[in-house]
């Protein structure tokens, strides 16, 4: 059984003894028309330097002249940067969109991502608004989930007019040794008419990841598949949206050194999370299921044996995928409530 967070239990209360941070996401429109990249390299140097050392984790993402902020740290140290992040003269009419408080979610100090999207300002915002109505309405989503909500929205029509637009299933995929995740995710787009869509994920020192996704429709439910590239399994954002994920495919090649390579990372993304998606694996023989199954199982991780097959098999990955996907049932909701302010 998988041990992946379900409905609205998703605030992360922290634990007795454990740090409670304030949590808050904002997105406002960016100033510049040019060198945003380099821009978001100054960000990160100042946020590393005068942040980091005050227990503040940052993820900053930038896309259609939006930049969307999700900070997390304690409560006056929060509010002291919100209130210098207002008046930084690179961006413009700041929403706030997320505020919770609990157990962290970002475990590295900072992350940031770009997004290749060609959509406008304008429909960039129309999401800005919804959400931040939405909060003065008294609800209000997940701190990953707004980020996704913004960034890379469920955009299937048999999707639209759900109740909830983020009760869709997540489901992520690397491979051990060549680049058959993302060819999955490619060929998957084929099978069923879809768009792939493209982010670059960076940490505290360099672009050091990169993702694609596709949505498709299964079991009469809107799904998402995402290919991660292994050097970017470890990366901050990346862990933070783990948890919402009930399965992740692993690709493994036959090769032990590639094959348990691949099996740490995850172990190590895994780490400390309040929740792990159980992980399928898809293996050329039942010797390497055995073997990882002994390290899943000694990082105390759910392992499935998803099927015999080489990790260029698409057809038998598709099917291994259909089969946990039609067992996993409806989807979660990323509703969270709204805390209440103190008068």
């Amino acid at each position: 059984m998988t041990n992946h967070l379900v409905g609205n239990a998703a605030p992360y209360v922290a634990a007795p003894g454990e740090m409670e941070v304030e949590r808050v996401v904002t997105a406002s429109m960016c100033n510049m028309k040019e060198g945003i990249f380099a821009q978001m390299e100054k960000i990160r140097a100042d946020s590393l330097r005068n942040n980091t050392p005050h227990g503040i984790h940052v993820v900053l993402h930038y896309q259609s002249g939006w930049f969307v902020h999700w900070v997390e740290g304690p409560a006056a140290a929060v509010r002291d940067l919100m209130q210098r992040v207002q008046h930084d003269p690179r961006h413009h009419s700041p929403h706030t969109l997320h505020t919770s408080k609990g157990r962290r979610i970002l475990p590295t100090p900072w992350s940031m991502a770009m997004s290749q999207a060609t959509e406008s300002a304008v429909g960039f915002g129309r999401r800005v608004i919804a959400l931040r109505e939405q909060l003065e309405k008294g609800k209000q989503y997940s701190p990953s989930s707004v980020l996704r909500r913004l960034s890379a929205p469920m955009r299937l029509a048999q999707a639209q007019g759900l109740a909830d637009p983020e009760a869709f299933h997540r489901m992520g995929i690397c491979s051990a040794a060549g680049n058959e995740a993302f060819d999955m995710v490619g060929w998957l787009a084929q099978k069923t008419g879809g768009t792939v869509a493209k982010r670059r994920f960076a940490g505290e020192t360099d672009f050091d990841g990169s993702s694609e996704y596709i949505d498709f429709m299964e079991g009469g439910y809107p799904c998402r598949l995402i290919a991660v590239a292994r050097n970017g399994l470890t990366h901050g954002l990346r862990r933070a949206f783990l948890p919402e994920w009930p399965h992740f495919v692993m690709l493994f090649c036959g090769t032990a050194r590639f094959d348990d390579a691949l099996m740490d990372r995850m172990v190590a993304a895994c780490d400390g999370l309040p929740a792990k998606p159980a992980l399928v694996g898809v293996a050329r023989d039942a010797d390497t299921h055995s073997r990882m199954q002994d390290m899943a199982q000694a990082a105390r991780l759910e392992y499935v044996v998803g099927g015999v097959a080489t990790p260029d098999n698409c057809s038998a990955i598709w099917q291994t995928m259909r089969d946990q996907l039609d067992r996993a049932g409806a989807p979660p909701s990323s509703v969270w409530d709204v805390p209440r302010m103190a008068a």
